[in-house]
């Protein structure tokens, strides 16, 4: 009904994208004269004497959110603004899973960045998509909830999305947005699961393992398969979590026929998407409000790490993404670490976090690594992990890695799993390999299993239970995993 109307336009959208990202180091370079000419004279950028790109590049330091936090928290509590010149309408909370919540400022362009990104999304899958009918249906996204504080809307950016959503766009998303923002997710999931279970869904978007529960619940109510209750599905956006260990439950709920498509999506803004349906990474959006640099891997730790920019990257080097924008962050430094995978078109993956690894024996063990043995061991066991946490054991001068998982289906054969999971990551890691040797440094990974739903009772204790909240996949001690026990051991 609507596709041969709405499809055309999206098309047209893919190639208006395509024709401004020409000269890439160009653009990115208007962006950053843009945001200190607009920004100049607020205080933050004038203690730094910052009046023009040299400015900037000699001057800024790059930053983490605690030491930001003073001016934010200024904004948010006192209508004192020193960070940028438009007007904050609203904060990103992050979901706060290992720490205190975070507070992002946000002006009515950065809002409307992660619509033009969300537009972006929408015109590369048609593009890919030709024959595509997501448009003929329904979509459903995974949201958080919002509160208003002050002049300020307060909430996770899925929230944020919709509250701010264009009337247009709203027909087409189900549930409506008082229900889809409500804030207990109990409570939120008796109410949205009935809807969804008479909707004809055509695509869906969230973080893999959130989205694994609402399929559950939808298939518990109906006593029908997903595949069946949503026959016209498309695609899956995904983001927050690598799908790879979650790849096996969407094919086998929808028989293969899913497509999977990952995006970058964070409380800071919407960074990056894939574009083709067997695409090898993701591309950075470049023509919305984020000006990007790199710290390298090796830099990470540093007082003072070195600041690169696009053009100095190199294949198959793995970098933390720093941002400034129009919001008011200036060399923020995400913390997630991005390992380029393609130079011409640039794309990268996102391989774990500066603060979500393990590197306690110089094992250097990042997400992608144990993301991919999960999903190298699949191909030969049947199993299906719903959610896992690593932490380092250590006993003198050596120790090992201790894992917690939560199965759905369990394999049938724990130590051969346990054994199979060693191997493979000595085969994926190769620092990970040499502090294997012999068991000199690093003895055999264990496995403990939890009862199900031990994760989602920890979140749930420790108020964490949002659609965006995760457990920490690698966690360089055992704080979080002796949680984890204690629930775990509680009738």
């Amino acid at each position: 009904m609507y596709s041969h109307l709405i499809n055309p336009v999206f098309k047209w959208n893919r190639q208006r994208i395509s024709d401004s990202q020409v000269d890439i180091i160009l653009h990115q370079k208007v962006l950053l004269e843009k945001i200190i000419a607009k920004n100049s004279q607020t205080e933050y950028l004038k203690k730094l004497s910052i009046l023009e790109e040299t400015d900037f590049i000699k001057n800024c330091p790059a930053i983490g959110y605690d030491d930001l936090e003073p001016l934010i928290l200024q904004i948010k509590d006192l209508n004192v603004n020193h960070l940028c010149s438009d007007k904050v309408v609203a904060f990103s909370k992050s979901s706060g899973t290992t720490s205190r919540s975070k507070f992002i400022p946000l002006t009515k362009q950065a809002i409307q960045a992660n619509f033009t990104a969300g537009k972006s999304m929408l015109s590369y899958y048609i593009a890919e998509n030709t024959r595509s009918k997501i448009f003929e249906g329904q979509n459903f996204s995974l949201t958080g909830t919002y509160s208003k504080i002050g002049n300020y809307i307060v909430g996770d950016v899925s929230a944020l999305f919709t509250y701010f959503l264009s009337p247009w766009y709203r027909p087409f998303r189900v549930p409506k947005m008082q229900l889809a923002t409500l804030a207990d997710w109990n409570e939120k999931l008796d109410t949205i699961v009935p809807i969804l279970a008479k909707s004809d869904i055509r695509w869906i978007a969230g973080v893999p393992s959130w989205m694994s529960i609402v399929i559950d619940k939808v298939e518990d109510y109906t006593q029908k398969p997903i595949h069946k209750l949503w026959h016209n599905l498309e695609v899956y956006f995904y983001g927050g979590v690598s799908i790879k260990p979650y790849e096996s439950y969407f094919k086998e709920k929808f028989n293969g026929d899913l497509k999977l498509w990952q995006t970058y999506n964070a409380s800071e803004g919407f960074f990056g998407l894939q574009t083709e349906n067997y695409a090898d990474g993701m591309s950075l959006l470049y023509h919305l409000d984020n000006y990007f640099e790199f710290i390298r891997y090796s830099d990470v730790n540093a007082q003072k790490p070195d600041i690169i920019g696009l053009n100095e990257i190199e294949l198959g080097g793995v970098y933390e993404l720093v941002i400034t924008n129009l919001s008011g962050l200036y060399r923020y430094r995400m913390g997630d670490l991005l390992k380029i995978v393609n130079l011409n078109p640039l794309r990268f993956e996102i391989v774990g976090r500066t603060k979500n690894s393990i590197n306690i024996f110089g094992e250097e063990l990042m997400v992608n690594n144990t993301e991919q043995a999960i999903a190298e061991l699949n191909k030969e066991m049947n199993f299906m992990i719903k959610d896992y946490t690593v932490a380092p054991v250590v006993e003198g001068n050596t120790g090992y890695h201790h894992w917690l998982i939560e199965f759905n289906t369990k394999p049938d054969d724990i130590a051969q799993f346990q054994w199979r999971l060693d191997q493979i990551l000595r085969t994926l890691n190769s620092d990970y390999d040499a502090k294997r040797y012999n068991d000199i440094i690093m003895k055999p990974l264990t496995i403990e299993v939890l009862e199900l739903n031990t994760i989602e009772r920890w979140l749930d204790k420790n108020k964490r239970k949002t659609v965006q909240a995760k457990v920490p996949k690698l966690w360089e001690d055992d704080s979080i995993q002796r949680q984890l026990k204690d629930i775990n051991h509680q009738p």
